[in-house]
C-alpha cells in the first residue's frame, strides 16, 4: 500500500516496523505544499492570511463551520469562486465527535453540510473534526452523506484499521471516502499533527525553523507537505504571522507547487496506480 514509511519516532510509538511497500512517488525533487486554514471565529484574521497566500499565487483548503459561513457567506463564497476548497469543520459543544451518539453526530454533520452548501451553492466534499477525533459512526455517516475527503487522520497516530503506516492519502475498501492524513512531526519526543496549535510551546522563530525543515524533508522524500494554520492564532499573534509569511516566501523561493486537497489525492492516486502496473 502507498506511503508505508513513517518517521523513526513513529515506529517507536507504533512498536513495529513498516511493511514492505511500493513507492513510486514522482522522483522529481519538486516541492509541493498543501495548506489548510481552519477558522470559525475571526474573519479578519482569515482575510489577513489569505491575502498573503493570494499574493504568492497560492491556494488552501478553508475549513469552517455552518455558523461562520452563515455570518460570512459572501466572504466564503468569494473564496470558493476563487478556487479555494471549502470544507466542513466540526467542533461539538461536548468536546469531540466520539463524545456524541450516532444520531447526534449525524445531526451535526447534516446541519453543517447543509449550511455550507446553502451558502456556496455547491457540494461540500471535505470533513475535519476538532482534535482529529472520530469513530466508526463518523466514518459510516460520512460515507452515507457522500463526503469525498476525510482529513481527520494524523500520520503515525490515528488511521483506518490496516493503515497504521500510511502517510499519504489512501482509500479503504470499506468506505468510499479518501483518508487524508495530516503530516506529523516530532514535538518534544512525541508525534504531533503538523498544525500551529500543537506547537504553541515553540517560539515563533523555532516554529518558523520547523516549518522550513519539514518542508525540506518532504521535498527530499518527494512528498507534499500538509500543514494546518489557525488564523485566530497565526493571523493575530504577530510573531506567528511573520513566521507564516516567511514560510510562504521560503516555499515560493523553492518553487513549491501549491496543491488543493483534491490535487493532492489525485497525485497520490497516480502514484498508487503506478505500483499496480
Amino acid at each position: 500500500m502507498l506511503g508505508r514509511v513513517i518517521p523513526a519516532i513513529g515506529l517507536l510509538l507504533l512498536g513495529g516496523c513498516p511493511c514492505p511497500f511500493c513507492d513510486k512517488t514522482p522522483a522529481d525533487n519538486k516541492a509541493r505544499l498543501v495548506l489548510q486554514l481552519t477558522e470559525t471565529e475571526d474573519a479578519q484574521a482569515l482575510d489577513r492570511m489569505v491575502d498573503e497566500l493570494r499574493a504568492r499565487g497560492g491556494t488552501a483548503a478553508i475549513l469552517t463551520d455552518g455558523d461562520f459561513a452563515g455570518q460570512n457567506c459572501e466572504r466564503i463564497k468569494a473564496l470558493h469562486n476563487e478556487g479555494y476548497e471549502i470544507m466542513a469543520f466540526l467542533r461539538p459543544e461536548s468536546g469531540t465527535m466520539s463524545d456524541l451518539t450516532r444520531a447526534e453526530q449525524e445531526q451535526l454533520l447534516t446541519t453543517t453540510k447543509n449550511a455550507l452548501e446553502s451558502c456556496l451553492g455547491a457540494p461540500v466534499k471535505g470533513f475535519r473534526a476538532t482534535r482529529f477525533d472520530q469513530n466508526q459512526d463518523t466514518w459510516e455517516i460520512l460515507d452515507a452523506m457522500g463526503f469525498v475527503y476525510n482529513l481527520a487522520f494524523v500520520a503515525g497516530r490515528n488511521c483506518l484499521p490496516g493503515h497504521e503506516a500510511d502517510v499519504l492519502p489512501y482509500r479503504s475498501p470499506t468506505y468510499s471516502f479518501w483518508a487524508v492524513p495530516m503530516h506529523a512531526a516530532d514535538n518534544e519526543g512525541r508525534l504531533s499533527a503538523f498544525c500551529d496549535n500543537p506547537f504553541d510551546n515553540l517560539s515563533a522563530a523555532d516554529w518558523e525553523a520547523l516549518l522550513k525543515s519539514e518542508f525540506d524533508k518532504q521535498q527530499a522524500a518527494n512528498r507534499p507537505l500538509l500543514v494546518e494554520f489557525h488564523p485566530k492564532f497565526s493571523g493575530v499573534d504577530e510573531g506567528r504571522f511573520q513566521a507564516y509569511v516567511s514560510f510562504l516566501d521560503y516555499a515560493v523561493e523553492h518553487g513549491a507547487e501549491f496543491m488543493s486537497v483534491a490535487e493532492y489525492v489525485a497525485w497520490a492516486e497516480d502514484a498508487d496506480a503506478a505500483c499496480n502496473e
